[in-house]
């Protein structure tokens, strides 16, 4: 493993991953115990990305997300108690109770704004990246979105206005390849998003094996050419979604679905919330360490 930085950032970086899982597993044990009334969406795995995001992002940026966002809530500041008692729509929550999970945002953290619906703060991002543009303050508008979402029309027509136009927009894909119980192999065929970017003269960047050291230097080089050149960037990051299960299928079989939403299963029949390899951002920033590389 290549990586970047002096030990006091990747002591950093672990230190919030770590974080960001504890407080999900505490989460995942509350959903459990039916504490909530509504439907969460944990990023247990996805940690890295947003951890590493966020310690890029500049002033005058702007993060725009979906229903799954709480790895960013958590890497944007917000504390454990904020997160429970918004999701318990308590006034007390980081958003006063109004928000919930899926449609969460904090405007005072450049969190702009969320949206539960499929794509939908893809078309918004093209407002945002436009007013930016007009004023010119080198601010960079970050549409979070994923391989589920990138089915929809939207996310063409949104890449296409805003490379046209020279738009400083990224839209970033975690790529865990499911969307809701269903694989890519099973729902449709490739989508290559490298060639798709190239077609319209888009920059893309690949970004896998959950290194945060790496990732960070990866996604400052890339803001920062973003705001020089002004046109928009696709990032493609793979995740995996820990906490999968098997299921009953006809005939004894069993089939593996990875996990969507809600309380995390652990058992027999359930994927590990830890796992010793690549995938796990956790193990990766651990293993680092251990190994003082």
């Amino acid at each position: 493993m290549n990586t970047i930085g002096p030990m006091s950032q990747r002591l950093e970086l672990a230190k919030e991953i770590q974080r960001s899982r504890a407080i999900q597993l505490d989460i995942n044990n509350m959903i459990i115990a039916g504490e909530f009334q509504i439907p969460i969406h944990l990023g247990i795995g996805h940690e890295a990305i947003a951890t590493s995001l966020v310690k890029i992002l500049d002033a005058k940026d702007k993060l725009l997300l979906t229903h799954r966002n709480i790895h960013y809530q958590l890497a944007l500041g917000a504390s454990k108690n904020e997160l429970i008692d918004e999701y318990r729509l308590k006034k007390s929550g980081l958003a006063g109770g109004k928000l919930g999970s899926m449609n969460l945002m904090n405007p005072k953290a450049r969190n702009i704004y969320t949206s539960n619906i499929l794509g939908n703060n893809l078309a918004v991002s093209l407002g945002v990246g436009m007013a930016s543009k007009i004023r010119a303050d080198g601010g960079v508008t970050w549409a979070i979105t994923g391989d589920g979402a990138i089915e929809e029309g939207i996310f063409y027509e949104s890449v296409l206005f805003a490379s046209s136009v020279g738009l400083p927009i990224v839209y970033l894909v975690e790529n865990n390849e499911w969307s809701l119980g269903t694989s890519i192999a099973e729902r449709r065929s490739e989508i290559n998003l490298k060639t798709f970017a190239r077609s319209l003269s888009v920059d893309f960047l690949y970004l896998s094996g959950n290194n945060p050291e790496n990732y960070v230097y990866e996604l400052q080089a890339a803001r920062k050419n973003v705001v020089q050149l002004s046109r928009p960037l696709i990032i493609e990051a793979v995740v995996h979604s820990l906490g999968g299960f098997y299921k009953e299928e006809e005939l004894g079989s069993k089939r593996y679905i990875n996990y969507h939403a809600g309380a995390i299963r652990v058992g027999p029949d359930s994927n590990n919330l830890f796992e010793r390899n690549s995938s796990d951002p956790l193990f990766v920033v651990l293993d680092d360490l251990k190994l003082g590389k």
